[in-house]
């Protein structure tokens, strides 16, 4: 029983202990810190003791309503990535001075934000006064860095800190090819001093301000050259090529057309003219219909009717001779689409029944003609058409011409007049002959 009450007792003083210190050990202690210079909002602010110079910058850049309902902020969670852009807010952050007592020292910020140097960025004490100054002085670099832009020049810079602070190079960059533009003294006009990185350390380039730093691409890194390969195909997708693949390669790398695909009506295309725009063919279509001539109106038909970049192949030929004709080398950003096999023709306009008809291996158009009906009473004399399903031509059709699965006949209808003008037109052109016919009578006697 005795030893029953010294345990209960032991175990009451130990809660009564833990009670008394575990409030002590939660104590979060706070310092008061002033933020002054180019802020948002400079003042004091209370500042947990583990608080660093970038956690009192980002408060002070912070709306007032959002510190006052948030005095112990997560910074983390309010940070924003253009807090740290020299070119957003202009703030000298490469130069910032803390002062603490009578020391007064200065911080590159810049230097923790992108390449996590704890010690330009210490904790912070009591009392301390932070002031953030303009950007004074700056240089910029462009080009394969990861973070091009503006920075704030410092006293002593080298292309290797700046380098830094852009995250470095890209996978492409030339490191044989980096220009620096170095402005003479009060004027406009710049040197150009050309620095080899593969032979000379960055940490040996001394930088200058106002320096502008370009970092050029080697075009020949890795170069991946891509086709794209759309439609009925049995494998889809891009293709790496190079200069020495060829139009064969690719359909035997994507396994050639399926069950349903059409080669003969397929598009080779280069995507790169596909996107360039067709200046002459916008400057025709700014013009009203009235004003062009007849070679400016064919053509805008012809551009309108025909697929853009493409290709003058015969992909067909090209899978049946196993890429001993048709087969040209591939060029980076090509297209290939291959349609699915349409077992039709399409009869359209002045005919009784229009629509799809099968094909028929041989029959000409007239058959297709026949089988979609008959001509109306309405269609154009000599006004048949046949547009190709291969070219996207119109195409005058003869009776020794075969059709082609997917190929489209066109049957156009009569031009509707109207006969008081047809009248008055007619009587016009009598007129004038009339009047020509006096005139010549008149001068041979």
């Amino acid at each position: 029983m005795k030893n029953k009450l010294i345990l209960a007792v032991m175990l009451a003083l130990a809660c009564v202990l833990s009670a008394q210190t575990l409030p002590q050990n939660l104590v979060q202690t706070f310092i008061s810190v002033n933020v002054t210079g180019f802020v948002a909002n400079p003042g004091t602010y209370q500042l947990s003791s583990l608080s660093r110079v970038s956690d009192a910058i980002r408060m002070a850049g912070i709306s007032q309503t959002a510190v006052q309902a948030q005095p112990t902020l997560e910074f983390r969670r309010l940070q924003q990535a253009a807090r740290d852009s020299l070119f957003e807010n202009y703030q000298g952050l490469r130069s910032v001075m803390l002062v603490r007592g009578s020391q007064v020292r200065s911080y590159d910020l810049m230097k923790y934000l992108r390449a996590g140097d704890l010690e330009q960025n210490p904790l912070l004490k009591d009392g301390d006064l932070i002031r953030v100054p303009p950007l004074e002085t700056s240089i910029s670099i462009f080009g394969e860095v990861y973070f091009p832009g503006e920075y704030e020049f410092v006293p002593g810079d080298r292309l290797s800190d700046i380098l830094e602070l852009a995250q470095g190079f890209t996978l492409a960059a030339d490191r044989a090819s980096v220009s620096i533009y170095r402005y003479r003294d009060n004027s406009p006009e710049f040197d150009i001093l050309q620095v080899n990185l593969k032979s000379q350390p960055a940490s040996e380039v001394v930088l200058k301000p106002h320096d502008r730093i370009s970092v050029f691409a080697d075009s020949e890194h890795r170069r991946a050259w891509k086709i794209t390969v759309e439609g009925d195909v049995r494998a889809p997708g891009e293709y790496l090529v190079d200069e020495n693949t060829t139009l064969y390669d690719v359909l035997l790398l994507c396994g050639g057309p399926s069950s349903r695909g059409n080669l003969r009506s397929a598009v080779y295309a280069n995507r790169a003219a596909v996107e360039e725009p067709d200046l002459e063919l916008q400057r025709i279509l700014n013009k009203e219909i009235t004003n062009m001539n007849s070679m400016e109106y064919y053509y805008m038909l012809n551009q309108i009717r025909q697929f853009p970049g493409r290709y003058s192949v015969d992909v067909s030929l090209t899978w049946e001779s196993k890429g001993a004709e048709a087969n040209p080398y591939l060029r980076d950003g090509d297209y290939l689409f291959v349609p699915k096999q349409m077992e039709m023709v399409e009869v359209s306009g002045q005919v009784v029944n229009p629509g799809l008809i099968p094909w028929v291996k041989g029959e000409n158009y007239e058959y297709y003609i026949r089988k979609a009906g008959g001509y109306t009473n309405n269609k154009r004399s000599g006004g048949t058409r046949v547009i190709s399903a291969a070219s996207g031509n119109w195409i005058k059709p003869s009776k020794k011409m075969e059709m082609n699965p997917g190929d489209k006949i066109y049957v156009s209808e009569k031009a509707a007049f109207d006969n008081w003008t047809r009248f008055k037109d007619v009587m016009l052109i009598a007129t004038q002959v009339m009047t020509i016919f006096l005139g010549i009578r008149t001068l041979t006697h």
